[in-house]
Formats: C-alpha cells, sequence, structure tokens
C-alpha cells in the first residue's frame, strides 16, 4: 500500500498577506481561527461562481489567505515545497501572534527557518524546495501548520477502524512516507480521500483549488469533513459452544454399540443442548463389558468435536435394568479434582470436575472470539476474503501463538490436550492444537471436524465446498510454518498420516 498527500496547490500569491499577523487576537467569527479582514467580489476571472471550490477560494481570499495570479487564481496549477513552507510558516505565526523576522537567501528562506526554529520542519523533507510538492510531503508541512489543539478530530476512531480494515486508505501503507502525517488530516477531517474508499494517491500532486479547500478546514472548524464510511464488520459468531452444533432432528436412546451413525447423533443432540450427559435406556441390563465398550465407543465419537473439550466418558449403568448415563468430561478437570477432593466420594470429583471443565469451555470460547475479533479489526480476516484463505489466517496465527508442550505429551491428564491450554497458554498437543483451530474456523462458519488415528488427530474441513486435510500440529515447526500440512488431500493425508 502506497500513500497520499493533498498537496496544497497554493502558489507564493497563495499565502497569509503581513495584514493578518495579529489576526488571532480579535474575536474569531463562527470559531475560526482567523478573523477575515476584506470583502471577496469576484476578483478571478478564472474561479467560476458555480464552481466546487468557488467557495473556498473566496473564503480563503477574505480570510487574507490567499492572494491570485495576476487577474486569476489559477485553480488548477500545482504548488511547490517550498510554496507548502511558506504557507505553513504563516498559518502557525499567524495562530501564535507572532512575526516572521526577514532572511537573506532566497525569497522562502525566512519560513523556513521559522519552520526550523520551532521543530515544525520534518527533517525527512527533500531540500530541494523549488518543485511540485507530492501528496505525502504536504501531510509531513500541513500535519505541523497548527498545533494538535486546534482539531476536534471527529474522524480518529473510525479512520482508525477504517484504515485497519484494509478496505479504506488502501494506497497508504506501511512503506509509506508520512503515513502518520496522512492518517492525522483524515481523523482532523482536513480531507477525505479521491474515491469512496479514501484513496490518498500520495505520489501526486496537487491543484491550488484543493489545496484552497484543505487550508479552509484548517482555519475554520465548520467545514471540516466528518466522515461515514460504512466499515465491513465481522459476520456475527455463534454465542457459544453449544451454538456451534446443530441438533439432530430425532435420536435412538437404545444405539448398537456398531452404530456409529447413531451414537455420533446423540453426541450431537448433547452438545447442541450444552450438558454433558447422555442417558441410554435398552430393553435389558448391560453387563461391564457392554459399560465398557459404550464409554469407548463414545469417547471415540466425541473426539469428532475436540473444540468443546470432552476426551473422557464415565459409563454408570445399573444391575436390574437397561438404564445407563454417560457423563462426559475432560481428563485434566477429573485429574485435577481428584487431588483436590482426595478421600472425597465419586460424585463431589464428579461434580467439581464438570465445573471446572464449565469455567475452562467458557473462557476458551471467550478467548477464541478475542481473537477472531482482533483479526477482523486488524484486516487480517475480510469480508471478501474465501473461506480457504481465512483458514489459511488461522492456521498462522495458532502456530505463531502456540508450542508444542513436549513436557504435557507424556501425561494424558495434561490440560495441553484441550482447547483452552493452546489458546490461553499457548501450550498444547495434537488434540489441544486441533480442538482450537476448528473452534476459530467454527466461529466463522467454517464446516470441519477432528479425524483421529491411533495416536493423532488433525482437522478434516470443507473449504469453499471442497474437502482438506489440514493438520497445524505438525505445521507449527520449532520458529517455522510447515505449509505442506495445510489443505492436504485425503490421499496426501493417508500418506503422511500412517507412515
Amino acid at each position: 500500500m502506497k500513500r497520499r498527500t493533498l498537496a496544497l496547490l497554493l502558489s507564493l500569491a497563495l499565502l497569509f498577506t503581513l495584514g493578518a499577523q495579529n489576526a488571532r487576537a480579535e474575536a474569531p467569527e463562527d470559531g475560526a481561527l482567523l478573523t477575515k479582514s476584506r470583502v471577496y467580489q469576484e476578483q478571478f476571472t478564472d474561479v467560476p461562481a458555480d464552481s466546487w471550490y468557488h467557495d473556498y477560494i473566496a473564503l480563503g481570499y477574505e480570510y487574507g489567505l490567499f492572494d491570485g495570479r495576476g487577474d486569476g487564481f489559477a485553480p488548477d496549477a500545482e504548488i511547490t515545497l517550498a510554496e507548502l513552507l511558506t504557507l505553513s510558516a504563516r498559518l502557525y505565526a499567524v495562530w501564535s501572534g507572532e512575526t516572521i523576522p526577514a532572511a537573506p537567501g532566497a525569497w522562502y528562506a525566512a519560513y523556513v527557518n521559522y519552520l526550523d526554529e520551532r521543530a515544525l520542519l520534518d527533517p525527512a523533507l527533500p531540500a530541494a524546495y523549488n518543485v511540485p510538492a507530492t501528496r505525502d510531503q504536504l501531510a509531513a508541512v500541513f500535519a505541523c501548520s497548527l498545533p494538535a489543539e486546534c482539531y476536534d478530530a471527529p474522524n480518529a476512531a473510525l479512520v482508525d477502524e477504517a484504515y485497519a480494515s484494509g478496505y479504506f486508505i488502501t494506497d497508504v501503507g506501511a512503506d509509506t512516507a508520512f503515513r502518520d502525517q496522512i492518517l492525522l488530516l483524515y481523523a482532523w477531517g482536513l480531507l477525505g480521500g479521491v474515491d469512496p474508499s479514501g484513496s490518498y494517491l500520495p505520489d501526486k500532486t496537487t491543484t491550488r483549488a484543493e489545496a484552497a479547500a484543505i487550508v479552509m478546514r484548517m482555519v475554520l472548524p465548520s467545514l471540516r469533513l466528518v466522515f461515514d464510511w460504512a466499515v465491513p464488520k465481522a459476520p456475527l459468531a455463534p454465542a457459544s459452544l453449544a451454538a456451534l452444533v446443530s441438533a439432530p432432528e430425532q435420536v435412538n436412546t437404545a444405539p448398537s454399540f456398531e452404530d456409529k451413525d447413531a451414537i455420533r447423533a446423540l453426541v450431537r443432540q448433547m452438545l447442541a443442548s450444552d450438558t454433558n450427559v447422555i442417558d441410554l435406556e435398552y430393553a435389558k441390563p448391560i453387563t461391564p463389558s457392554d459399560a465398557n465398550t459404550l464409554a469407548r465407543v463414545f469417547s471415540d465419537a466425541v473426539k469428532s468435536w475436540c473444540e468443546q473439550m470432552y476426551n473422557s466418558v464415565q459409563c454408570q449403568y445399573y444391575l436390574n435394568s437397561g438404564q445407563v448415563r454417560l457423563t462426559f468430561s475432560a481428563s485434566c478437570c477429573l485429574a485435577e479434582a481428584n487431588a483436590s477432593l482426595a478421600g472425597s466420594g465419586s460424585d463431589a470429583v464428579k461434580d467439581a470436575a464438570v465445573e471446572r471443565l464449565n469455567t475452562l469451555r467458557e473462557e476458551t470460547f471467550r478467548r477464541a472470539a478475542e481473537v477472531r475479533e482482533q483479526l477482523w479489526s486488524d484486516g487480517l480476516l475480510r469480508s471478501d476474503m474465501s473461506q480457504y484463505e481465512m483458514a489459511q489466517v488461522y492456521f498462522q496465527w495458532l502456530c505463531d501463538n502456540c508450542d508444542y508442550d513436549k513436557k504435557g505429551a507424556q501425561s494424558s491428564d495434561s490440560v495441553c490436550h484441550i482447547a483452552y491450554s493452546a489458546l490461553t497458554n499457548g501450550l498444547a498437543v495434537c488434540d489441544g492444537y486441533t480442538g482450537a483451530y476448528n473452534l476459530l474456523l467454527k466461529l466463522e462458519g467454517i464446516e470441519c471436524y477432528a479425524l483421529p488415528n491411533e495416536n493423532h488427530i488433525w482437522t478434516v474441513a470443507v473449504l469453499d465446498g471442497k474437502e482438506y486435510h489440514i493438520d497445524v500440529t505438525w505445521g507449527d515447526q520449532e520458529g517455522w510454518i510447515d505449509w505442506s500440512f495445510f489443505g492436504m488431500d485425503a490421499a496426501r493425508s493417508e500418506q503422511v498420516h500412517n507412515k
């Protein structure tokens, strides 16, 4: 991105008259920083009464700022850097009630010296003054012409938001000269750009007429611009972890142990209902072996939704009936509850683990929402991006902000196995990475699930209608990102994950 400056196209004649030097001591009109000293009577024959710039030039003349060239104003002429500096010096001198002392040398020497002595001359400006000024140079000059107290900055918050969105002032980038000064002129309402997106054209010059408009906005606050830019916002995200899951139309409360679809439907119903239990009702009592099998198959099923952070299932059954209750939790929370409630009953431990996990789930969702909001605010996520591009942004963010927890990987009870640790501690193993990544994708409405093998887990996402395998854990190398693990097809994924 580049930067543009509205270069003040004022010639030597487009300057403060000496008679205006003490104007600040008088009562200003309409909030103006100066007072009028004369009346405009259509002196400039090349300024049509119906032109957009007529009133700006007329006001500038009445405030003693602008004089013409011969019998005209030359509204389409360019302004030199010397003329900008001269006008800047006289603006500041009139505002401060000072007189600019004469100086030997070039006609503009006194004005350059005046600015330099007051630290109002940006040292990054070129020393060749008698050449047309570029718009970025104009910003450097006029950002210092009057103190910041002269501006109420009506657009400050909007300019920050709009610029960060990546939709506005797009030709002003990090490498643009005098970027901060340019953005100040927008914030102060002195200029609004040359198109609906506020483009600045930093390398171009400007006309005397355009410059006259800017100068008068500096002097007369009522002329300053107030923007109504509509900054694209991030689409509304789901409100909770439960809202990320759609409930099935119906469920079978006595599923076959081999019926994966029925088991997944029950898990979906539980997650969408924001509970952590599933009640089953079989025709006859189940055996201890059946209970172990149920705990295993439901534990395997819930891994697909690892962003929900359930990785432990306890099966409670009754000897005289077919009633079964499956309680879902997280191993780290159970271990923590066991340690803190040593000697207490199993129900107390279970309740404590559930309470702790609910807290972690809320904190995880809130943190994920904060990450999303920041990425949209910074313009790294935009509404014109494809799902594939958004998934890349989140892949990079997680690689940049999380490290593989080698120590935690040695314990199945470590918090690094859930998304909470990846998003809040910056430490995770594969299920923590994948849970965090899937949560971020689902906040954008991207369909995805976790796919495990015997000792690893990764993401399968549908991006722009096509299915991709994404392994953010293996993509996060020490000090660099391996993008070969992003956007794999099924064949490639099977090859790398079954070595």
